[in-house]
């Protein structure tokens, strides 16, 4: 068992003797007053404890989205590429259809343009539609961005409010103490 235990099970011990006296009604010595603080102290240790792990744990679920962000990102990268790979094929392989109908069929030159230009339209298409994917996905990176900041926001504020909290336990056992230390001066008197 280390210090802190026994020191922790020392204070439960006897914090319990003196929340024993308060409920019997019994007058408090300073000693008690002082069990009573360390007890306080040991509650709040708890409680900042108890968030910072709160904290790491929000920390360690935004490196996560993160990270499975840059992977989404990166996979439709890779799709992209894959797709403009392919259609740069397929425009490769249309100009050769063309220059081969140029060369032996010039009647059909006619014909063979208008297929081209509506297969130009079509890829002219799919590329727009590529294009507003990549934007969607850049606008849902943000967005998650944003909610992350906001769920950083909203834990700096319970954080702050924590510390608020602690503040006016400080004080408030100040002016406890203060009061017991004027009368226990006045009850000696």
């Amino acid at each position: 068992m280390s210090s802190v235990d026994i020191f922790t099970s020392a204070i439960s011990s006897a914090l319990e003797a003196v929340l024993k006296k308060v409920s019997e009604g019994k007058k408090l010595t300073t000693e008690d007053l002082v069990v009573l603080m360390l007890g306080l102290f040991q509650g709040i240790r708890k409680d900042v404890a108890e968030t910072n792990k709160r904290i790491d744990a929000l920390y360690d679920l935004m490196g996560k989205n993160y990270e499975a962000l840059n992977r989404r990102i990166d996979e439709t990268n890779k799709r992209i590429d894959t797709m403009n790979d392919e259609l740069i094929r397929k425009i490769d392989e249309t100009n050769k259809r063309i220059d081969a109908i140029n060369d032996s069929l010039s009647k059909k030159i006619d014909a063979m343009n208008n297929e081209l230009i509506r297969k130009i339209e079509e890829t002219n298409k799919r590329i727009d539609a590529l294009y507003d994917l990549v934007g969607k996905i850049y606008d849902l990176m943000g967005k998650n961005y944003e909610a992350l900041n906001r769920r950083i926001e909203e834990t700096n504020k319970r954080i702050d409010e924590t510390n608020k909290r602690i503040d006016n336990l400080y004080d408030l056992l100040g002016k406890i103490y203060q009061t017991l230390i004027k009368q226990e001066t006045t009850q000696r008197q």
